[in-house]
């Protein structure tokens, strides 16, 4: 009967949501009941959401192997570990905690105030589409007869810890910007998006933006650490599907600071917030429509794909329409120059959604012509590389800059003479890369002084900070985006490769390291056999560092093969080992990685996520510090 409950809780939830959308309507005899339990109801409705997640958990806990969804991603050897977070890891269970996290931010922002009430109308009508595409096509409890003794595999890539905080993470911030969206559309009705709004929303905003960087951030370093090929980032269309509403929302929150400061760029922000949210909304269709092959991608059903693409037209073209007729009615408190903050803020807002911009067009690119011509091609990083890297360093410059322009009216000269350590800094690390870099010297030269730039520019800032704590926000922000300069550019530039046929004893060099085989030995999982290698780690100096153990794992149910990584982890970069199956004569196939300084790139995700958190916390938020 779980299986079941879980469905009738599924139901309650929608009908709860359609009576919450109810507020919308212009002569609706409930609106003044609904205003007066709105609070209630929402969070009634993330209650049995909830509570169909827990069935869904507890079906898989039981093994029950009349569910369809636990036949075919479980089964009675799967650790009890993978059987909880793994109710996310496959589709139907994913879209389930989807819509958990939209009821949830919904009962969040739930509340007597008129906008909030029309704000949690609009994510009672999101949440409606999600629960009616769930119970269609996406129902986690369907029962199939006559049950099966076990199931099959959970994805073996998807057997990792990653796993339990990389989904919820992205939720939270896709669906977060749901709650945005929902604000702009409340907005727009009501014809009024000022101070006031941009203040509402700010929270949401930096919450959805903080959860969404470090989800990437966790995405990345579970591609690097599980998928054995060294690299980190390949411009895969779904991490693509989670980069552009990133990139939107980083557009949008610099926007919301104008409007709060100064009242202006209302309809603009109005604007960004529906981009955000389509943004996100795109990516599920990416992700969901089999549309695109990756690992990453969780189905390939094109019924599923046409509900999610029915739905995207529906919320964001009613938006975009109520835009259409509404916007004139948003007014600005002044005018704008665009040599003030508030105006280099637009002019990044600008660069900033141009690689947005090349980044979609790169991803939907194939998909369209495939349609058109039936010949599948490929765009592949060094399009993104030559087109997004450009358009992104633009910004980054005026990050230094931006802070130290005053509003209203602002002269570039006090700011450029005020960055003057900054400049001395970037020359200075110019110097110093071509001094000790043999290889690609431009982009070197280009990276670590863009990074020394940022660096020194926003610690000038803080410094005059005199307990002003809305900027050590800011300060987190663009120091973690010269970290992750930093690593991107050695790690590209630099890194080292090596690769061998290993018998016991056979040694390999790579970047001032000894790497001897001191061969393998067979092991046994919970669900999976394993030949797990030994690897002594030498310096220079010939003195033991450490060792370590890469695996080449064989999964019992399919069979299906992975290489599990080992990695040394240090200041200076990564050593990073993976084995594979055996070779000739009883050979080992050996790869060997180095990877200067990568580890910046996920302390500056860190960072970077902690702004976007501490912006939220932070009392009285004044983004005119």
């Amino acid at each position: 009967m779980i299986a079941e409950f879980g469905v009738f809780f599924l139901i309650i939830s929608m009908l709860l949501a359609l009576l919450q959308s109810t507020y919308l309507l212009p002569f609706s005899a409930l609106r003044n009941i609904i205003a007066a339990t709105s609070p209630i109801c929402a969070w009634l409705q993330a209650l049995f959401i909830a509570l169909a997640l827990a069935a869904l958990v507890t079906l898989r806990l039981d093994s029950d192997f009349s569910v369809a969804n636990v036949v075919a991603h479980s089964n009675l050897s799967l650790p009890t570990l993978y059987k909880i977070v793994g109710s996310w890891g496959n589709h139907e269970g994913s879209m389930l905690l989807w819509v958990l996290v939209l009821a949830i931010f919904g009962a969040l922002l739930a509340g007597r105030e008129e906008i909030k009430l029309y704000a949690v109308a609009v994510q009672s009508v999101l949440c409606c589409g999600f629960l009616a595409f769930i119970l269609s096509t996406s129902n986690p409890f369907v029962r199939i007869f006559p049950p099966t003794a076990d199931g099959q595999a959970l994805n073996p890539l998807l057997q990792d810890i990653g796993l339990a905080m990389h989904p919820p993470l992205l939720y939270i911030g896709y669906v977060g910007f749901s709650i945005v969206f929902s604000l702009g559309v409340a907005a727009l009705v009501r014809g009024h998006a000022g101070r006031h709004w941009a203040t509402l929303a700010h929270p949401w905003i930096m919450a959805s933006w903080g959860a969404l960087t470090i989800g990437i951030g966790l995405g990345s370093w579970w591609a690097y650490r599980e998928l054995g090929w060294g690299g980190w980032w390949f411009w895969d269309p779904v991490e693509n599907a989670s980069l552009l509403p990133w990139l939107a929302g980083t557009a949008l929150f610099h926007s919301n600071i104008v409007l709060k400061k100064r009242g202006l760029l209302g309809q603009w922000v109005i604007l960004l917030s529906i981009i955000t949210f389509a943004l996100s909304l795109l990516g599920t269709f990416l992700v969901r429509s089999g549309a695109i092959t990756s690992v990453h991608s969780f189905a390939s059903d094109p019924a599923r794909g046409v509900f999610i693409l029915a739905y995207i037209f529906i919320s964001v073209g009613s938006a975009l329409f109520l835009y259409s007729i509404r916007a004139a009615r948003i007014a600005s408190e002044g005018r704008m120059l665009p040599l003030s903050r508030e105006g280099l803020i637009v002019i990044n807002n600008l660069f900033i959604l141009s690689a947005c911009a090349t980044v979609l067009l790169g991803t939907l690119y194939p998909i369209f012509a495939e349609l058109i011509s039936g010949e599948r091609i490929t765009v592949g990083p060094p399009f993104f590389q030559s087109t997004f890297i450009p358009l992104m360093a633009i910004p980054l410059i005026f990050a230094a800059i931006t802070p130290f322009a005053a509003w209203k009216k602002a002269s570039l000269y006090t700011a450029l003479r005020a960055l003057l350590p900054a400049m001395i800094a970037a020359i200075a690390a110019a110097f110093i890369v071509l001094a000790f870099a043999h290889t690609k010297i431009v982009a070197a030269v280009c990276g670590f002084a863009l990074a020394a730039w940022l660096t020194v520019g926003s610690l000038q800032w803080v410094m005059g900070a005199r307990g002003k704590s809305g900027r050590y926000s800011v300060f987190l922000g663009h120091i973690g985006a010269a970290c992750i300069v930093i690593g991107i550019t050695a790690s590209g530039l630099w890194k080292e490769e090596a690769q061998t046929l290993a018998a016991n004893g056979d040694s390999l060099k790579i970047a001032g390291y000894t790497v001897i085989y001191n061969g393998s030995v067979d092991i046994k999982g919970d669900n999976f056999g394993a030949k797990k290698a030994e690897l002594k780690i030498t310096g220079a100096d010939g003195k033991e560092i450490t060792r370590l153990f890469p695996e080449y794992r064989t999964y019992d149910i399919n069979s299906n093969n992975t290489s599990e990584a080992a990695i040394y982890y240090s200041l200076a970069g990564d050593l990073y080992s993976v084995i594979g199956a055996g070779g000739k004569d009883g050979k080992t196939t050996l790869r060997l990685y180095f990877q200067p300084m990568i580890n910046l790139i996920w302390l500056g995700f860190v960072l970077m996520a902690m702004a976007g958190i501490t912006s939220c916390l932070t009392k009285h938020y004044k983004p005119n510090l």
